[in-house]
C-alpha cells in the first residue's frame, strides 16, 4: 500500500503540473491512473476491515483490484456524503448500469455504462455507434475541449487521492496500520443499516489505536491528515455487487416512449385548461 501511495503522489503531482500548464489531455490521463491507484488502496484496506476469516469479502476484493469497472465504482463512492451504506449500494447500483437514459428530458438517449466510457474517454481514441446506427470517432481531445478548455483552472484532486495521500502522512497504510485496522474491525458486522454514526467511531478508534502504539500527530499538517481520514473514510464495499449490471436496450427504449407518452399527455392537458 505504500508502494500505491507512493505512485498515486507521483501521479497526482504530475498531472497538476500538465494541468496548471493547460496541457489537459495529459492532465487528465494522469489522473485517471492516479485514482485507480488510489482505489487500489482502498479495496485492500476493505480486504483488512473484512478479514481473512471472510472468504466471500476477500473474493471480492481481490476481484475488485482488477478491475476497472470496480475501480471506477470505488473512486465514485468516496466522492459523496453518505449517510449509511444503503445509500452507497443505491448509488453505485445506479452507476454500474451497462446502458441509461440521459439528456435534456432525461430519457433523450441511450448510454453506455458512465464510469468505463469516462475512463476510456480519457484515455483512448475510439469508434462508437450510437442507437441511431450513427458512427463516428472520438478520443481524449472531444472530452478535453468539452471539459477541461472551458474553465480557468484545471480539475482538482479528487477525494480518493487526498484521503489516501493523508493516510500515508498518518501510518495507516504500513504493517502496523493494518494491524490497528483489523484490530477494531474484528467481529464487526457490516450491512446496509450501518449508519456514519456508527463508521466514525471506528475510524477514531483506528488512529488512537496507531497513536497508543508511538504514532505522533504534532504538526498542522498531521492534524488535517488526521481530520481528512476522519471525514472521509467511508463504508466498506465489500458486500457490495460491483459488476456490469446488464440492461437491455429494448427496456430502455419502452422506458423512454413511456415516459415520453406521459408527458405529452400532461402538456395536452395544460393546452386543454388554458383553451377553456
Amino acid at each position: 500500500m505504500e508502494l500505491l501511495a507512493d505512485n498515486v503522489a507521483m501521479l497526482d503531482l504530475d498531472a497538476g503540473t500538465l494541468g496548471a500548464s493547460r496541457r489537459d489531455r495529459g492532465a487528465a490521463v494522469l489522473r485517471c491512473f492516479a485514482e485507480e491507484e488510489a482505489a487500489k488502496v482502498m479495496i485492500l484496506l476493505d480486504l483488512a476491515r473484512a478479514g481473512w476469516k471472510d472468504h466471500a469479502a476477500v473474493k471480492a476484493c481481490l476481484r475488485n483490484f482488477y478491475a476497472h469497472l470496480a475501480r471506477g465504482l470505488y473512486i465514485r463512492a468516496y466522492d459523496g456524503s453518505p449517510a449509511d451504506l444503503a445509500e452507497v449500494r443505491q448509488y453505485l447500483d445506479h452507476l454500474r448500469q451497462q446502458y441509461y437514459l440521459d439528456g435534456p428530458m432525461e430519457v433523450d438517449w441511450i448510454f453506455g455504462n458512465e464510469v468505463s466510457t469516462s475512463r476510456e474517454e480519457r484515455l483512448y481514441v475510439d469508434y462508437i455507434e450510437d442507437e441511431d446506427g450513427d458512427r463516428r470517432w472520438t478520443g481524449p481531445a472531444d472530452r478535453a475541449a468539452e471539459l477541461d478548455a472551458p474553465f480557468d483552472f484545471p480539475a482538482p484532486q479528487s477525494t480518493v487521492v487526498r484521503l489516501v495521500a493523508s493516510m500515508h502522512r498518518i501510518g495507516l497504510l504500513t504493517e502496523e496500520g493494518l494491524a490497528a485496522t483489523r484490530d477494531v474491525w474484528d467481529g464487526i458486522a457490516v450491512d446496509d443499516t450501518m449508519h456514519w454514526s456508527n463508521l466514525q467511531p471506528l475510524n477514531v478508534a483506528v488512529i488512537e489505536t496507531l497513536a497508543a502504539n508511538g504514532r505522533q500527530y504534532s504538526t498542522a499538517e498531521d492534524r488535517e491528515a488526521v481530520r481528512c481520514v476522519l471525514e472521509h473514510w467511508s463504508f466498506p464495499l465489500t458486500s457490495l455487487d460491483l459488476t456490469l449490471a446488464k440492461v437491455e436496450l429494448s427496456d430502455l427504449k419502452r422506458e423512454r416512449a413511456r415516459w415520453l407518452a406521459h408527458e405529452a399527455g400532461v402538456v395536452d392537458g395544460l393546452e386543454g385548461d388554458y383553451s377553456d
